[in-house]
């Protein structure tokens, strides 16, 4: 399983100023993953080489970086990434971010703001559909809001998986922690090869309800491949560029 960062990225539109690194390589294996969507734009092409940790850090150095965000993959297997984050914390004085995670590991130190994906509370549900025990998902969101971490909270609407009721014990759990944490709700979105199904708007629309029982901040999307690509094309909190090592 490859860990490596590969990417960095800069956007610089008024509003969404940040710069991204992205670490290849995951440790779940779930069965709906959409980086096997078709011309999504997700995830490492295969031309897509290493990136150093002290390539990251120069890189951040030299743009003179304020937010960060880490993202994937998974960022939080990369050993490397408290290293940087650390720099980019202590000498950037930068925002760091996990800007979306599986919750596998402990979030470290340095690590201002994370969103976790939650995917279902049910152990063996998780186990069927990451490959993996939900467990310690639980724990590092507990471990990571209680050392004072912003954190923010998403799952996936997978009917017939992680159903309205399900997303609302996840509700229900982060509830128990902070009713003002913000809690996102994807619609799946169908991958080749799996007997998945998208929600219809309805079970959209409930899983968005019974959320909003237990929680304050609670949203959703529903989007498919073209509308995903379209956005990242047009929305300039996605519009980025890839910046390289001199």
């Amino acid at each position: 399983m490859s860990v490596a960062f590969y990417k960095v990225t800069m956007n610089g539109n008024e509003g969404h100023e940040k710069i991204c690194v992205y670490n290849k390589g995951c440790n779940f294996r779930c069965l709906g993953c959409a980086y096997k969507v078709p011309n999504a734009s997700i995830g490492p092409s295969d031309s897509e080489r290493e990136v150093g940790t002290q390539q990251v850090i120069d890189l951040l150095r030299r743009e003179g970086a304020r937010r960060i965000h880490f993202i994937g993959g998974e960022p939080l297997i990369n050993a490397n990434l408290a290293t940087i984050a650390e720099f980019a914390h202590e000498e950037l004085e930068a925002t760091t971010v996990i800007g979306h995670s599986n919750g596998s590991k402990r979030i470290p130190d340095f690590i201002d703001e994370a969103t976790i994906s939650i995917k279902t509370l049910d152990d063996v549900v998780h186990k069927a559909y990451t490959g993996v025990s939900n467990g310690q998902v639980l724990a590092n969101f507990k471990d990571a809001y209680e050392r004072g971490v912003k954190m923010k909270a998403s799952t996936v609407l997978i009917p017939g998986i992680i159903t309205p009721e399900e997303v609302e014990g996840i509700a229900v759990f982060i509830s128990e922690l902070d009713r003002r944490i913000p809690f996102h709700i994807t619609a799946y979105m169908p991958v080749p090869d799996v007997e998945l199904r998208a929600p219809s708007d309805a079970e959209m629309d409930a899983a968005v309800l019974a959320a909003k029982r237990h929680l304050r901040n609670v949203s959703g999307s529903m989007l498919d491949a073209k509308t995903f690509s379209a956005m990242k094309e047009k929305d300039p909190a996605f519009r980025s560029h890839k910046i390289d090592p001199e």
